[in-house]
């Protein structure tokens, strides 16, 4: 498993996450803290679902990643 921030204009705006399976594989999902949401991807690249986070939530995810 891989992961990256996603950052815009400066800032942490989110994480980007892609689980590495067998035979090149892969499974990618985007937390979104804009817009408090996780989206996950299938292994063709197309959407295929959206959860909504709660506000504190999003907050405690972003804190975490600054103070480490």
């Amino acid at each position: 498993m891989t992961h990256r921030e996603v950052v815009r204009g400066g800032k942490l705006c989110g994480l980007y996450f892609c689980l590495h399976g067998p035979r090149s594989v892969k499974l990618t999902a985007i937390c979104d803290f804009t817009k408090s949401l996780i989206i996950y991807y299938g292994s063709d690249g197309i959407r295929r679902e959206s959860v909504k986070l709660t506000a504190k939530t999003s907050k405690s995810l972003q804190s975490q990643l600054l103070a480490a």
